[in-house]
């Protein structure tokens, strides 16, 4: 699995095919409507890096706020359909994303490019896949956030 990656070339979006996986536990960091990106971070761990998933531009999310392991691959061909339907975007190209859980839980993003990063960051540092508003910063509303 390569370290750093940026996704947003059809060939790049096989169906089924997974695209990430970390046995490592996230959480939704944040999502700013304005820019429509969704960054998940993952928690940081001894002597291993911080890792920062980004989702843009967001068409559609079904999330849940952790992952416990976290596998993202490319929606089947069933699973496309049926999720551009449930989120009323039936007859569009869009890429869905799943999320997967080692738990089973199965969430999804629909965007156009998903990319990773790992680096040696505190978990309160910005992400360098996306900028993100002062006003968006989960510590300065939730300054428990980054602590939980």
């Amino acid at each position: 699995m390569q370290t750093d990656a940026w996704l947003n070339q059809d060939d790049c979006f096989v169906p089924g095919q997974e695209l990430f996986r970390s046995d490592r536990r996230f959480q939704v960091w944040v999502y700013s409507v304005s820019h429509s990106q969704l960054l998940l971070r993952s928690e940081l761990a001894e002597n291993a890096p911080r890792i920062d998933v980004l989702f843009k531009p967001v068409e559609a999310v079904r999330t849940g706020m952790f992952y416990d392991g976290l596998v993202i691959r490319c929606a089947t061909a069933e699973e496309h359909a049926r999720i551009l339907a449930e989120t009323g975007r039936v007859g569009r190209s869009d890429r869905v994303h799943i999320l997967e859980t080692s738990d089973g839980r199965a969430d999804y993003v629909v965007s156009a490019a998903v990319g990773w990063a790992y680096d040696d960051e505190d978990v309160r540092a910005p992400s360098r896949l996306a900028f993100f508003p002062p006003a968006s910063d989960p510590v300065r509303i939730l300054p428990l956030a980054a602590k939980s």
